[in-house]
């Protein structure tokens, strides 16, 4: 399923004009592969390894190392890459945030670095989101975030403002939902948010590379509306939601034929290993009933237990979730990082 993202993505940059892709990775992360996809600078093998399981993959970095290709040939239109999750414990973007505070208004950098110091990780990411998660009073925290927040946006909007209101925001973020009481702003809610900053601060036809759970168009997960969902309401008939779908294989684990319930069953019965069906095309009346009506679809991630299949599913109307289907017969596990 990565080769044929990266392919989809390929083809999304050289024939339709997408310059941007968001990856579920953290913020400051992203920063280092655009770095590398701007510059040549930075280890992607390394940064890709430092993030979470699902992007530690060959496949993935034959896709960083593709955009860092494309961008030698292509120096005046370049790809760039931005990391969608909040997981901003990385000292970078606090630096980032006092670098503008110190251009801009330095008397008010020792205010900034107060907040900081209750804030800024002086571990590894891992161990400061468990020692993070050990403290009472995580609101004290969070109210540090939120005051460091507030004095980036109350700075004058020069050049690298918006930027730096950015990271202040993904500062926010890791404190409030780390602490798990912001209720009202789920993680594929912030994630869309991201997006739309994103393409609102570059300009660019974006791509989100995450799992259908999270890119289709509905209310999929246990904790509300998937980051699609979200993007449909922003961008309307301008946010396309693709769904990669798939029959058989083995991924981590052996993944069995779908039984006869879920719809890649009925995707499996046509005779092509491989193929593209576009929702919006002209069908047939039976063949648009099948679409609308509700039915189950895998949905599984890096991980998949055969003896609890049952969970592994959503329940609706592909119709209604996805304008493209990729549905691949079978698949291959992904190949780890060295």
């Amino acid at each position: 399923m990565y080769f044929i993202k990266h392919r989809f993505l390929r083809f999304l940059v050289e024939h339709l004009g997408f310059r941007s892709l968001v990856l579920e990775t953290d913020w400051t992360i992203g920063i280092h592969l655009d770095e590398y996809l701007c510059t040549g600078r930075g280890d992607p093998q390394a940064l890709l390894a430092a993030t979470w399981g699902p992007l530690q993959t060959n496949e993935i970095l034959d896709a960083i190392r593709w955009m860092r290709f494309y961008n030698l040939q292509h120096p005046t239109d370049t790809i760039r890459v931005v990391g969608g999750y909040f997981g901003a414990g990385h000292t970078q973007a606090y630096d980032a945030v006092a670098d503008y505070v110190r251009c801009t208004m330095p008397e008010r950098l020792d205010e900034l670095e107060t907040y900081f110091s209750v804030l800024r990780p002086t571990v590894g990411i891992d161990e400061h989101i468990e020692w993070y998660s050990s403290q009472r009073d995580k609101q004290l925290f969070i109210d540090h975030a939120q005051l460091a927040y507030q004095l980036v946006a109350d700075l004058p909007t020069q050049a690298g403002h918006a930027l730096a209101l950015q990271h202040a925001r993904f500062i926010v973020g890791f404190y409030e939902y780390q602490g798990l009481v912001s209720l009202d702003l789920d993680l594929d809610q912030r994630i869309a948010k991201s997006v739309i900053w994103w393409h609102e601060h570059t300009g660019d036809k974006v791509v989100y590379w995450g799992g259908i759970a999270h890119t289709a168009n509905g209310s999929l997960l246990a904790t509300g509306h998937s980051a699609g969902s979200y993007l449909r309401g922003h961008f309307g008939s301008g946010y396309a939601s693709i769904g990669l779908t798939f029959h058989h294989g083995s991924g981590a684990d052996p993944i069995p034929f779908p039984s006869s319930e879920f719809a890649e069953a009925v995707l499996g019965e046509v005779g092509l290993d491989t193929y593209l069906l576009d929702l919006h095309a002209g069908q047939p009346d039976s063949v648009q009933d099948w679409l609308n009506a509700p039915t189950k679809t895998r949905v599984i991630g890096p991980y998949y237990d055969p003896e609890k299949d049952s969970l592994f599913h959503m329940y609706g109307s592909l119709a209604n979730w996805f304008d493209i289907i990729i549905h691949t017969q079978e698949i291959t596990p992904a190949r780890p990082l060295a």
